[in-house]
């Protein structure tokens, strides 16, 4: 994994972007970015998600924002034959540090109906209840400058919640899109 991100830095063309502006010399309107990834995994395991998020540049190094989440999940593997909709939405901070890498701080609440079914007492017949859960997420992520307004970023976040139902991996990657306004 450190390989990668080296071998990042040193392919990225990061002289070009060194002369981003410093955050005074940007309207409000400029300082907001928005963005995103989508998620795609078609097969036996099917799950389509959407993460949007939109964020403000506070500082040159510190930025934050909030996202909205929403999930469609379905696995026809064994004779459970489960399908779900997870929706949320989630607050975050960015800090830069070095070049183009930053720490990634996030905290999740998403809705979601749970894989474990609880019995209704009538036989054959189960109830996944809704349940609520809370997400926070950790990592660090590299911005790859595509142009002087937008980014290509990779992340890898930890989940620090061990019991989530949302996030099966730990940890795990996400590749996404941020748009400076």
């Amino acid at each position: 994994m450190v390989v990668f991100f080296a071998a990042l830095m040193v392919w990225t063309p990061s002289r070009l972007y060194a002369d981003e502006r410093s955050v005074d010399e940007l309207s409000p309107r400029e300082r907001v970015f928005v963005g995103g990834f989508v998620g795609l995994q078609f097969g036996t395991f099917t799950s389509i998600g959407v993460h949007l998020h939109a964020g403000y540049r506070i500082t040159n190094r510190f930025s934050a924002g909030i996202g909205g989440v929403y999930q469609y999940t379905h696995d026809s593997w064994g004779v459970d034959n489960y399908s779900s909709h997870t929706y949320g939405a989630n607050v975050f901070a960015r800090l830069r540090t070095v070049s183009n890498l930053f720490l990634h701080g996030e905290y999740e609440r998403l809705w979601l109906e749970s894989r474990r079914p609880l019995p209704t007492g009538v036989v054959g017949e189960e109830d996944r209840p809704s349940i609520r859960e809370d997400n926070f997420l950790l990592g660090a992520g590299y911005a790859l400058h595509l142009s002087h307004r937008a980014r290509l970023n990779l992340l890898l976040l930890y989940n620090f919640n061990e019991n989530s139902q949302a996030y099966m991996d730990n940890p795990f990657f996400r590749v996404g899109v941020d748009v400076s306004l």
